[in-house]
């Protein structure tokens, strides 16, 4: 059974932003990370509860090879994942605790 993944507006915004950046760094490499991404969200999608917890209610998906983490929370009843961080290592944790709650 797969889950439908549904994505935060600040978490689209931050995977929007961070494929600009690749982009505009190096033709082609905004391109990578995203099918990096959608290599992890495909995992999440149908295993959600095998990634580790990082919050009371989120868990986290590295993105291998890259800065990134995805921050998601999991509906059993609904089977659903909501996306709610796509977020870099160098960024202020406080932030993303506040959103994790």
């Amino acid at each position: 059974m797969s889950f439908r993944l549904l994505h935060d507006p600040e978490a689209e915004v931050e995977f929007q932003e961070a494929v600009a950046t690749y982009e505009a760094q190096c033709p082609g490499r905004g391109v990578r990370f995203t099918l990096d991404v959608d290599k992890v969200m495909n995992a999440i999608s149908v295993q959600p509860l095998r990634f580790f917890k990082a919050s009371p209610n989120s868990r986290k998906a590295r993105v291998l090879g890259w800065p990134y983490t995805i921050y998601f929370a999991v509906n059993e009843a609904q089977s659903e994942v909501r996306v709610i961080a796509v977020w870099h290592g160098a960024r202020n944790p406080a932030v993303l605790r506040r959103r994790l709650r």
